[in-house]
């Protein structure tokens, strides 16, 4: 539901008078239809700890109203407490045992715990009480393709009336299951389907653009987009979808043309704003990027990818301090993103402070152990630092995870050629070259000094010739 829908229905002004009658403390009575309503559009806004408060007054105030029992199993999935809201709705379940809402909630509750036969069971329960509810269609059309029944899940799509199937909120439910199933030419059979019947339908050549996107295929969505803005050129959703491609494409002039047509005056525009400042970054023009960087953090403060791309502007203006200060601050939002401790690990390298070095590439290594590159830089920054054999030994820590990888056999190789640990560096070497020799020259972008080593290079012909 769009945020208007709930506007120009007051919703926003009669939760905010309910609000401040539950906190004046005073005893009062609410309509039970209104009071849901409320509920509703708390959860629609994602507002759980308002909600939380409204279903609690709801149930004492309606102690046999299975509505409250509902929301509330809604609010411990949302919570992630599966558990509590299966052992709700099974008690519920017995009690009312012809209501659909309680057998489709069970069935998600079920998928979410990865019990799929039981959420299976529990949407064939909710389709025979209810045969045309397309929600348990769409269901049934997800769980069936998650056990590989994808004959039994077509046929479920192929039921679905075609009215049903143009409308938006069923292009983008199941356009979304596709996209999470990664079975994107279903995707495009299905969307192909909806565009044969209604070639104008906005909704389904946006979708094609965005599944088109997530191939990385960018032209091809790029054409997708453009039938969007040529239906409705007032709807900014093709505006920003080919915007963003043609910033994957390097075309970063007409992006931002696209990108500025996509703002909406609400909450999405930060990352739009973001998008753009990335764009005039990659054209150098830093005043510009800075400006929507911080235009985004005015929409949104806790944007940290804004924070990111100021501090990568300073970073590239050597203005260290101020650098390292936004990265810090994009830390505190996201501390488990990985490129902002790389980003500001290398700050400190450049200023030579190793405690706060290490603290951050190690951090990254912890977060994400499974890229070499990583574990490479943060060698490289002991090696940088004087600490070669710290160096060594944590490469040496590490290559377990790592043992198929040349690069780090040509690296332990190079920084102990350095320290003059010879014969420790012929046996990394003879390693690395098994493993690929046309690499050899990874040993000397680390060891520059060993290129006139005639050992060396006659063994490196030894496994190249």
């Amino acid at each position: 539901m769009e945020y208007n829908d709930f506007l120009d229905d007051g919703m926003e002004e009669k939760a905010k008078n309910f609000e401040q009658l539950l906190n004046s403390g005073d005893n009062f009575f609410y309509d039970n239809d209104e009071l849901s309503r409320i509920i509703d559009y708390y959860f629609d806004f994602d507002l759980l700890q308002n909600a939380t408060k409204a279903i609690e007054f709801g149930e004492k105030l309606y102690p046999f109203e299975s509505y409250y029992q509902i929301k509330k199993s809604e609010l411990y999935m949302a919570q992630r407490n599966i558990n509590s809201a299966i052992k709700l709705l099974e008690k519920y379940r017995q009690i009312e045992p012809q209501n659909v809402e309680i057998f489709k909630l069970l069935g998600d509750c079920y998928s979410m715990s990865l019990q799929y036969k039981r959420a299976m069971e529990m949407y064939l329960f909710a389709n025979n009480l209810d045969t045309s509810d397309e929600e348990i269609l769409v269901r049934l059309i997800r769980i069936n393709f998650i056990l590989g029944k994808d004959k039994k899940a077509m046929s479920y799509l192929n039921s679905i009336p075609l009215e049903l199937l143009k409308d938006e909120l069923s292009i983008q439910e199941l356009t979304k299951l596709f996209i999470d199933l990664n079975m994107y030419d279903h995707a495009h059979t299905y969307l192909q389907k909806i565009i044969d019947h209604d070639p104008y339908n906005y909704n389904a050549w946006y979708f094609v653009g965005l599944i088109f996107q997530r191939q990385e295929k960018n032209n091809e969505a790029i054409d997708a987009y453009e039938y969007c803005i040529a239906i409705d050129e007032h709807n900014t959703m093709g505006q920003l979808g080919k915007g963003n491609c043609l910033m994957e494409l390097g075309k970063y002039t007409e992006a931002i043309t696209f990108l500025k047509s996509s703002l909406d005056n609400d909450e999405t525009d930060a990352e739009v704003h973001c998008n753009i400042a990335e764009c005039y970054e990659n054209l150098k023009d830093y005043t510009a990027a800075k400006f929507n960087y911080h235009k985004s953090l005015e929409i949104n403060p806790n944007l940290s990818d804004a924070y990111f791309g100021i501090a990568t502007i300073y970073k590239k203006n050597q203005e260290w301090k101020a650098a390292e200060k936004n990265l810090l601050k994009a830390i505190s939002i996201d501390r488990y993103e990985v490129m902002y401790l790389i980003e500001l690990a290398e700050i400190y390298l450049i200023l030579e402070n190793k405690d706060r070095c290490y603290f951050y590439y190690d951090q990254a290594v912890k977060i994400d152990s499974e890229t070499i590159e990583i574990l490479l830089d943060f060698a490289h920054a002991k090696f940088e630092l004087g600490d070669i054999k710290e160096a060594i030994q944590l490469l040496l820590d590490n290559i377990e995870h790592y043992d198929d990888d040349a690069r780090i056999f040509y690296r332990i190789a190079s920084y102990t050629f350095t320290i003059g640990e010879n014969e420790k560096g012929y046996n990394f070497l003879h390693e690395a070259l098994k493993m690929n020799p046309k690499e050899y020259i990874l040993l000397y972008e680390f060891a520059p000094f060993l290129e006139h080593n005639q050992n060396i290079t006659n063994i490196i012909d030894i496994y190249i010739n």
